[in-house]
């Protein structure tokens, strides 16, 4: 009952099982989110967007990396977006952090307006993927860099693996051909998948085309 309580919250956290899903992602997610970062170029003057923010420990961490940029966090949980400032207070104060609350779906930014988009462990919960992409399309600067994170790799070899938590929350675990397709259809050029070794993890980097023909 406490898994299940504890994952059902991995969507939308809310109440007590949300701060305790938020503290777990915080944790779980740090080694992913390195191993990811190395498959992204970030400059020290940019702007970036995490997208799904949940706590906040990924935005604090775009914040070391984004030395004279700034780093905006968006999620659609009340208490993600309240986590994640009041873990990221000081970087909110000097101007280097801002956090909403928003939906992929329907983001308040202008268009070309990031440097470099992340997402870890979110693609999974987006309403509407095809259009959800799109829309990080749009506000993504010309030349710029989306990276998608996923510890849900779905194989050929175990297809199965991730049957329960895929039915408990009604997702879909991901392969990176589905993933270069979406990407594909929405724009992106220079599409990269990666995985490691001995995990289940994935990586897809995608860059807007600098002439932004599509």
């Amino acid at each position: 009952m406490k898994y299940r309580k504890l994952v059902e919250n991995a969507k939308k956290p809310n109440g007590f099982w949300g701060k305790m899903m938020i503290k777990a992602m915080n944790k779980g997610h740090s080694s992913l989110t390195s191993w990811g970062l190395e498959h992204m170029n970030i400059e020290r003057t940019a702007t970036v967007l995490d997208i799904g923010c949940g706590g906040g420990k990924t935005v604090d961490r775009l914040c070391s990396i984004v030395a004279n940029g700034k780093v905006y966090g968006i999620d659609y949980s009340e208490l993600s977006v309240k986590s994640s400032e009041k873990l990221n207070s000081k970087n909110i104060l000097c101007n280097k952090a801002k956090i909403l609350q928003a939906s992929v779906s329907d983001m308040p930014f202008d268009d070309n307006t990031f440097d470099n988009i992340t997402a870890v462990e979110t693609y999974y919960f987006w309403p509407d993927k095809e259009n959800d992409v799109k829309e990080v399309f749009r506000v993504l600067k010309q030349g710029g860099t989306v990276m998608l994170l996923f510890e849900m790799l779905r194989t050929d070899d175990d297809p199965f693996k991730w049957e329960k938590v895929e039915n408990m929350l009604n997702i879909k675990s991901v392969t990176p051909q589905e993933i270069r397709a979406v990407l594909e259809s929405a724009g992106f050029e220079n599409i990269n998948t990666y995985t490691k070794e001995g995990t289940t993890w994935l990586c897809a980097t995608a860059q807007k085309p600098k002439d932004d023909e599509n």
